[in-house]
């Protein structure tokens, strides 16, 4: 596989690791009975903060 194709599948896997943890985090939430406005508000920072975590380590795996 190549280096791009590499790539692309860490960004893949990253992508698909935070809408993971966004709907985890929006179900949780909801069920502790917090708004939905306010739920999707932590499930958008749930997912923001798990794709800076795994593509930062995409990055420094792959050396820049």
């Amino acid at each position: 596989m190549t280096a791009a194709g590499v790539r692309l599948l860490w960004l893949l896997v990253a992508v698909l690791v935070s809408v993971v943890a966004a709907l985890l985090v929006f179900i949780l939430r909801t069920r502790l009975g917090v708004r939905a406005s306010e739920a999707a508000l932590w499930a958008g920072s749930a997912f923001g903060g798990c794709m800076v975590v795994l593509l930062g380590a995409l990055v420094f795996v792959s050396g820049g």
